[in-house]
């Protein structure tokens, strides 16, 4: 079975949404393997996949999850920066911008870890729940060695030509209104839907 259908048989057990085309964030794992890799702060080892329904991977690229090191000690709340909390978010994102750049913006509802002691973890952090912490799905200018200030909490593309397909997708999908899936590589290492 190939490893988006995989992925799309994991989402149906866990009783989640299954569209045609499915915005899938996975954490901790390499775009072209799946391989788990060290997931180390401020680097672009996360990955952005669309899914068809079918289970065809119609794109799989580096991006990142999590804040950068620099909103990780410098944060824009006082809570802490927002990390994202594992788990899929209905129709939670819309056609926007992104500080000038055309992107998918928070529109509805997602739970945040608030990373108050900067450790970088989610663990034992408190969670947030709202529609106003400008959770973006964006990319970046030039593909950078690090993520640095490119995210304070937004979903992030690395290759600004990739995200270009990216959007291409979302338009394709003749929606309007996004789903989107945050996934633990690691558990899905530990459950054998991965490696």
């Amino acid at each position: 079975m190939s490893a988006g259908l995989k992925i799309l048989e994991y989402l149906q057990s866990e009783k989640f949404r299954i569209r045609a085309y499915n915005i899938v964030y996975i954490e901790g794992v390499d775009p072209d393997t799946f391989a788990l890799n060290d997931d180390k702060i401020d680097y672009w080892n996360d990955v952005r996949c669309v899914i068809r329904d079918d289970g065809e991977i119609l794109l799989c690229n580096q991006a990142t999850t999590e804040p950068g090191i620099w909103y990780t000690k410098f944060p824009m709340n006082p809570g802490g920066a927002a990390r994202i909390a594992f788990g899929q978010y209905l129709d939670a994102w819309t056609f926007g911008n992104h500080k000038g750049q055309y992107a998918i913006v928070q529109c509805g509802d997602v739970k945040v870890h608030r990373d108050f002691n900067k450790d970088g973890f989610r663990t034992g952090d408190r969670i947030d729940t709202g529609n106003w912490f400008g959770i973006n799905q964006h990319t970046t200018s030039y593909a950078p060695e690090t993520v640095g200030k490119w995210s304070a909490g937004c979903l992030v593309g690395r290759y600004p030509q990739s995200h270009a397909k990216f959007m291409r997708l979302c338009q394709d999908s003749g929606r309007r209104y996004f789903d989107t899936t945050v996934l633990d590589g690691s558990v899905l290492h530990q459950l054998g839907v991965l490696g």
